[in-house]
């Protein structure tokens, strides 16, 4: 996607006529229907700005430059977050962006959209200008960076365009400015970030927000029901809602399951459950949010105080300390709220299959996220080729994938410190690999994410006639799932090394290389 020009894109007409000349400028890979509303909304601010930039152009000079270095529609990959207008300063000094709309809308959705868009930038400068058309009243907002809104002129707007700082910019790669680590976190990778409430949720996430809260406010008011409603019987017999949140790695469960903690902490306690390991991050959580507690799954006892229940990574729970909360949600009446990755990619291991069955044969409310919003897509893609080969997406780019090969332990020795310099981090697969230096375990990856990441691969692995990766030994199905949890948490870069594997290096090259 490269910058283009408003007022060259906004003379055409309405409809497909403007949606193809927005391909054309914006050198986008593929036609975007555009509705007419929008195509208007887009012309009527230009219109409005024009003689406000005439009046400022010098003479030799045409006002049109001014609203040269624009975004249109742009898109943040990973969570598809929008940007009407966005343009940045060839230093990233400054950044403008602009939102349309057709219609009049509540001030204070406008006011929530600017806030958050200004948390998306604020990475890129401090320098923000902020700004919300509505096209049906010729109204112009604006944000400064103190939070505040009002109603202003289209001849502020005008003198920020002119700005000499704007003068030069973002031609093209808008992307390279919005890497995933920026602007996506984990509640326990950053506790901090989480505690202060630097985060917003995706669309879905808050969809999903909404129906959770909305099912549990069912169950309080059902339960808080007059006795002479003639529905006693009914309310001691019925269970509390058990709520399964399902997704693969990288679309935002766990973040979800923390807002909803936060949230509903500030009046009732709430007891959280990981079915991994706990991390410095859950301690950092545990110590800092009154009303909440977090333990691990397999050391709770059933004997527990709460007014909630959410329990992260379901799927790795043994049967006994399933059947151990699952009796405590029932006895006790708690709502549970449970997230899990159905490993579509690896095939489960059994205890995973079993936590599956379970939730689902009892859940009330099946929530199931889809797209990815942690791994970027590059990665996502490669590692649904890697463990199935037919897999394979239309177009990709792999070019922050590095697959290498070394045929002696000194060489994989040599090549890890190279990486380890780089700020890779190792994931150490079980039962194998090299063992060089110390690596990332399961237990230790479970909940947190790495910008760049290095694997070893060596020669248990192999393709089967389907072309599905497969793993020889008596830990091939652990050794699977490390591999798959250890990728999906990539956020950047990931470099699979090859140790001793001729055949698996040539396979996995080629799917680089496609």
């Amino acid at each position: 996607m490269k910058a283009m020009n408003l007022y060259l894109l906004t003379r055409a007409a309405a409809g497909g006529d403007f949606s193809l000349l927005a391909k054309e400028l914006t050198g986008a890979m593929h036609k975007k229907e555009y509705s007419r509303h929008e195509a208007e909304s887009l012309r009527s601010l230009t219109d409005e700005l024009v003689p406000h930039l005439r009046e400022k152009a010098p003479k030799e000079s045409s006002w049109l430059s001014f609203l040269d270095g624009f975004y249109y529609s742009f898109t943040i990959a990973h969570i598809s977050k929008e940007f009407d207008l966005l343009k940045i300063s060839a230093g990233s000094d400054s950044v403008l962006n602009i939102e349309l709309k057709s219609e009049a809308i509540a001030e204070d959705r406008i006011l929530k959209q600017l806030a958050q868009n200004r948390y998306y930038l604020s990475h890129i400068s401090k320098m923000i200008f902020s700004y919300s058309y509505v096209m049906e009243t010729k109204t112009l907002y604006c944000l400064n960076d103190k939070g505040y809104m009002r109603v202003c002129e289209m001849s502020d707007l005008a003198e920020v365009l002119c700005r000499p700082v704007f003068s030069d910019y973002v031609e093209k790669d808008l992307d390279q400015y919005f890497r995933a680590s920026d602007y996506l976190i984990s509640p326990v990778a950053a506790p901090e970030k989480y505690l202060q409430g630097h985060y917003f949720l995706t669309n879905q996430q808050a969809e999903f927000k909404r129906r959770i809260l909305e099912t549990l406010s069912e169950e309080k008011k059902a339960d808080t029901a007059s006795p002479d409603d003639g529905k006693e019987s009914e309310r001691t017999d019925r269970l509390a809602p058990l709520i399964s949140v399902s997704g693969s790695a990288g679309t935002g469960k766990t973040l979800l399951l923390f807002d909803l903690v936060m949230h509903l902490s500030r009046k009732k306690k709430v007891l959280f459950l990981h079915g991994g390991k706990l991390q410095s991050g859950h301690k950092v959580i545990d110590d800092r949010l009154r009303n909440v507690e977090i333990f691990t799954a397999d050391s709770f006892t059933g004997r527990a105080e709460c007014a909630y229940l959410f329990v992260d990574e379901a799927n790795r729970i043994p049967a006994d300390a399933m059947d151990t909360i699952i009796r405590f949600v029932r006895s006790q009446k708690v709502p549970c709220i449970m997230a899990h990755d159905p490993h579509v990619l690896t095939g489960q291991e059994e205890v995973m299959v079993k936590a599956e069955e379970r939730i689902r044969d009892l859940c009330t409310l099946s929530l199931e996220f889809t797209g990815n919003i942690r791994i970027n897509r590059p990665v996502y893609s490669f590692m649904r080729e890697l463990f199935f080969q037919k897999e394979r997406p239309a177009a990709a780019d792999y070019s922050c994938i590095d697959v290498l090969f070394a045929k002696t332990r000194q060489e994989a020795k040599e090549i890890l410190a190279y990486y380890k310099d780089r700020g890779y981090h190792k994931i150490t697969l079980p039962g194998g690999g090299v063992a060089i230096g110390r690596g990332l375990s399961a237990d230790e990856i479970v909940g947190l994410e790495f910008d760049k990441v290095v694997v070893i691969l060596d020669s248990r692995f192999y393709y089967d006639d389907e072309k599905r990766l497969h793993v020889r030994g008596e830990v091939a199905e652990e050794t699977r799932n490390l591999l798959y949890e250890g990728i999906s948490r990539t956020r950047e870069k990931l470099c699979l090394l090859i140790f001793e594997n001729e055949e698996i290096f040539a396979e996995i090259l080629a799917i680089r290389e496609r």
